[in-house]
């Protein structure tokens, strides 16, 4: 059972029946245990509201801790939300691009279709007039050489 420095303090001895110590000694002894006690316990209490802090602030710090883990967490997350993201858009990017390609190239190719007909249309007209030609010409052509006969 620990002793308190009052109880040093009012701490009364039954007086020695034969020669005992020198009463003035014992309570200065008293007195410097009782202030070693008082210091003592004024360090222990102390050095508990230190502890107590140093407590609180560890807890502090787990609990910041525990936030700086969680947004971690959530920032992975996040990244990798936002790399399945850009994935998806790319590959919706790359998929539109093939469409219009693909449609570009459809396009160029009935051009050219309608261009090729143009150009057999015109090269049969060419063939015609060109026939059309010979054949006025071969007509003109005798009839000048019935004229000059004549």
């Amino acid at each position: 059972m620990p002793i308190s420095p009052l109880e040093i303090l009012q701490k009364q001895f039954a007086p020695a029946r034969r020669a005992g110590y020198e009463p003035a000694e014992v309570h200065a002894f008293l007195d410097a245990v009782r202030e070693s006690l008082e210091a003592s316990l004024r360090e222990n209490l102390k050095l508990r509201e230190l502890l107590l802090e140093r407590d609180r602030e560890v807890a502090g710090l787990r609990a910041e801790s525990g936030d700086i883990k969680e947004a971690l967490v959530l920032a992975r997350r996040l990244a990798v939300d936002m790399e399945l993201n850009a994935k998806r858009e790319a590959d919706l990017v790359v998929g539109e691009a093939r469409l219009e390609a693909e449609q570009l190239l459809a396009a160029a190719r009935d051009e050219e279709r309608v261009l090729q007909e143009h150009l057999i249309r015109l090269r049969t007209s060419r063939i015609h007039h060109v026939a059309q030609m010979r054949a006025f010409l071969g007509a003109q052509g005798r009839i000048l050489d019935e004229l000059e006969r004549e």
